[in-house]
């Protein structure tokens, strides 16, 4: 079967797990749509599905294993000719994952996937391949991309892997050390990316902060968005993931100056007792958070903080959930989010005495997130009255639209439904007057439409 034609073939994507995911899955539906592959969006059409998965907890895991599974069944009714795994479970389990899901055909991991052309192919040809190797050693997760954001906004991934090796987390294990992009790669795609129409440009990586460390070149993330802001057509650079022993001045000044950088960080402190800080390797201490979050607020004018904490890491007692408890409700974070701790194979943290039973983290993760969702009421509910530009996304229905704040990351936090009679553009921002919330999303109206 080796005269195979690519053309033949119509190809879906599922990408689980989190943005700098989906940017691996849009660079490979470019590669095959460039290699004459027919992209599908809905998998029932499909020839060949392929699942990017994610590896990051139980939960993820367990998501993409059903995910799998339930895909596989297409398989089964001869809907289905081909299955394919990429990404960190792929990554992290290789053949030992081919082995235990007969479903799948083959399997490529995050070092192989920008070749998934030439994988797909002896995929079709018959062989059933673990393509994984070792994590690279510089920056390969790059090339032309399909964007499947919404209109007016696209992910820009400035680093990938990481060296902080916190004690709770495999993903240097899966995705190895820090690797920077060159900062002329990333103006240069930024531009390209404006040209196409996007407005706003989110900067991900697993620690944002430290982009250019690894580069031997001086490069540091303020300088990078010096350069961002320069780019003609970008409105909005969003930052996403600094871990809060990496922000130093020079980023808080480029924050605090550059129009374009809107005063959004998401900033995951993970605890704030000095005890779990400790144990979970953060190099942090709650003195410096106390010091770090008041600075913040002085020197960047209208800045919205969101931040993620885990609950029930090994040790954690009463009094340093209270402390972290405590420290929340006075600190009022705009977004939090929470997840109970799991065990994870080949982190220090997996075999640490004092582990927490499953119920007691369930109550704790429960008791943050009711505190939380009445801190992001009420700094919503401040909102109130105000008029906002907002980035249009969607339309659900005839008259009514879906949109985002500059306080309101890509699928994170809460978004904006505007109900209006005329015709909104996606991808462009419209000047809206906030009139109402409803859960952790905002209410309004176009600004000008009700005052005539």
């Amino acid at each position: 079967m080796t005269n195979i034609k690519n053309s033949d073939y119509r190809v879906g994507f599922i990408s689980l797990g989190c943005a700098k995911n989906q940017v691996d899955s849009e660079i490979m539906i470019a590669r095959l749509k460039n290699k004459g592959y027919k992209i599908v969006s809905n998998i029932d059409r499909a020839d060949i599905v392929i699942i990017n998965t994610c590896g990051f907890i139980e939960d993820a895991r367990q998501e993409s294993v059903n995910t799998i599974i339930a895909t596989g069944q297409l398989k089964e009714r001869g809907q289905l000719q081909f299955l394919v795994a990429t990404g960190c479970l792929a990554q992290r389990y290789g053949q030992e994952l081919l082995d235990e899901l007969p479903e799948l055909d083959g399997l490529v991991g995050i070092s192989s996937f920008p070749e998934i052309d030439k994988h797909l192919h002896s995929i079709i040809s018959g062989t059933r391949l673990a393509a994984v190797s070792p994590p690279p050693q510089t920056f390969i997760e790059k090339g032309p991309r399909v964007l499947t954001t919404p209109p007016g906004s696209a992910y820009l991934k400035i680093t990938e892997g990481c060296n902080n090796r916190c004690s709770f987390c495999a993903i240097p294990a899966i995705r190895g050390g820090l690797r920077s992009r060159a900062q002329a790669e990333l103006v240069s795609e930024a531009r390209e990316l404006a040209g196409k129409g996007i407005k706003e440009l989110v900067l991900i990586g697993q620690d944002t902060a430290v982009y250019g460390q690894d580069l031997n070149n001086n490069t540091h993330l303020s300088e990078l968005l010096q350069q961002l802001a320069q780019v003609d057509g970008l409105h909005w650079i969003r930052l996403l993931y600094l871990h809060p022993a990496h922000i130093d001045q020079n980023i808080i000044d480029a924050i605090g100056t550059l129009d374009k950088v809107i005063p959004y960080l998401d900033i995951p402190i993970q605890h704030a007792a000095d005890k779990m800080l400790k144990a979970m390797h953060r190099r942090h201490s709650a003195a410096d958070l106390r010091r770090l979050i008041p600075t913040l607020r002085v020197a960047i004018d209208g800045i919205v903080l969101r931040t993620t904490v885990m609950l029930g890491f090994p040790g954690e007692s009463e009094d340093d959930f209270k402390i972290l408890y405590d420290y929340i409700g006075e600190t009022e974070f705009d977004w939090l989010g929470a997840f109970a701790f799991t065990p994870e194979e080949g982190t220090p943290a997996f075999a640490m005495p004092n582990q927490i039973p499953e119920e007691i983290k369930q109550e704790r993760l429960a008791a943050i997130m009711k505190l939380q969702k009445n801190i992001s009421r009420k700094k919503n509910k401040k909102r109130l009255q105000k008029n906002y530009e907002i980035l249009i996304s969607s339309q659900p229905s005839q008259n009514l639209y879906l949109g985002r704040g500059y306080f309101q990351a890509p699928a994170v936090d809460g978004v904006t439904m505007i109900k209006s009679e005329r015709k909104l553009p996606r991808g462009e921002f419209v000047k809206v007057d906030l009139k109402a919330i409803r859960n952790y999303d905002m209410i309004g109206e176009i600004a000008d439409e009700y005052s005539k």
